[in-house]
C-alpha cells in the first residue's frame, strides 16, 4: 500500500511538469518573437505607429539642426524606436493634428529631442535636438 501511493505521487508530478511544459511552450509560441517590452506604454505605441505608417518630412529648421548638430536620419529613426512621448509638453492627442514631443536614445548614445506633427499620414519633424549638446545652431 505504501508503494502505491509513491508511485501515484510520481506520476501526479510527472503530469504536473508535462503540462507545465506544454504551457511554457505555448506561451513562447504565443509572445516569443514580440521582441520583449519595447511597445508598452501608449506614446511608444504611437512614436511606432508614425515610424512605421507615415511618411516622414523635414522642416527647414529640423534639416538645418540636424546638419549643425551632426544628427543623420537613422539616428532619428532609432529616437522613434526607443523614444518615449512627454504628455506635458505635447499637445493635445484628440486634436487634427497632434504635436508630439518626445525623447529618445540612439544605439551611439545620444538623446534626442524631437518634436512632430502628425498631419493624416505625413509625420513632419519641426525640431531635433542632441541634448548633451549646447544649442549654438543659428536655424531659421
Amino acid at each position: 500500500m505504501l508503494n502505491k501511493g509513491n508511485s501515484d505521487l510520481w506520476r501526479r508530478v510527472r503530469l504536473y511538469i508535462v503540462g507545465f511544459t506544454i504551457g511554457l511552450l505555448a506561451v513562447y509560441l504565443m509572445f516569443g518573437g514580440r521582441g520583449g517590452c519595447n511597445s508598452l506604454t501608449p506614446g511608444m505605441l504611437k512614436l511606432n505607429d508614425l515610424l512605421q505608417h507615415t511618411k516622414i518630412c523635414y522642416s527647414d529648421t529640423a534639416i538645418c539642426q540636424m546638419k549643425c548638430q551632426q544628427i543623420d536620419i537613422t539616428e532619428l529613426k532609432e529616437a522613434f524606436t526607443y523614444g518615449k512621448v512627454d504628455s506635458k509638453k505635447s499637445q493635445d492627442f484628440n486634436k487634427i493634428h497632434p504635436l508630439y514631443n518626445f525623447t529618445g536614445q540612439t544605439r551611439k548614445g545620444k538623446q534626442l529631442n524631437v518634436i512632430c506633427m502628425e498631419m493624416d499620414s505625413i509625420t513632419r519633424i519641426i525640431y531635433v535636438h542632441d541634448i548633451a549638446k549646447k544649442d549654438t545652431c543659428k536655424c531659421p
